[in-house]
């Protein structure tokens, strides 16, 4: 073998090995980030009766009087904590505006309303996307609860209209909104490796 062919596996080998580690690297940012995001996340999760169009609409008629009965403490809470406890503080008035909703279209369904933790798959809503895993939620079953769903986000309050909302820290908006540019990302990579040593 000769000395360049040498160089030029070292070489190989060497750059081989920078970006195994700069995607570790990635792929651990990811993973922590995802779980703050999670941390930092109440979502809002509201199951149909079924598939028909009368039960879609009746969905999106609970959803929109739930929405409005949210009280601000929700929204302008400082950290999830504070949300969490918000809304717990405000169920009898959300079942309140759900059974309000289902009288008013003259419905005979029960909504059955709690605030806990659910596993939720990755979801991109367009505007922003969260990662699959297990987020405090406040699920809204409508009878039989098996139609379609709708998904939102109410802490940070990104699904109430007026309201503008973001995650506590740089990396977690980025993983959301996607904002995060790759070449911020191989440097952040790089430096935690650095600052490890």
């Amino acid at each position: 073998m000769t000395s360049h062919t040498r160089r030029v596996l070292e070489l190989g080998v060497g750059l081989g090995l920078a970006l195994t580690l700069v995607l570790t690297a990635l792929a651990d940012w990811h993973q922590r980030t995802a779980a703050r995001v999670r941390a930092d996340t109440i979502r809002l999760h509201i199951l149909a009766n079924s598939d028909t169009w009368d039960d879609q609409l009746l969905k999106l008629q609970v959803r929109d009087a739930v929405l409005a009965a949210i009280p601000e403490a929700v929204t302008r809470a400082d950290t999830p904590q504070q949300a969490a406890a918000a809304l717990q503080t405000a169920l009898p008035a959300l079942q309140n505006a759900a059974d309000n909703a289902l009288h008013r279209a003259h419905s005979a369904q029960p909504a059955r309303l709690r605030l806990e933790r659910f596993a939720f798959a990755a979801r991109d809503y367009g505007g922003f996307a969260l990662p699959g895993g297990e987020y405090t939620a406040l699920r809204i079953e409508l009878g039989a609860a098996r139609g379609r769903n709708w998904f939102c986000v109410l802490y940070p309050a990104l699904c109430l209209s007026g309201a503008q909302s973001d995650y506590p820290t740089k990396a977690e908006n980025a993983l959301v909104f996607g904002r995060y540019e790759v070449r911020w990302a191989v440097k952040d990579a790089v430096m935690q490796i650095i600052n490890k040593k």
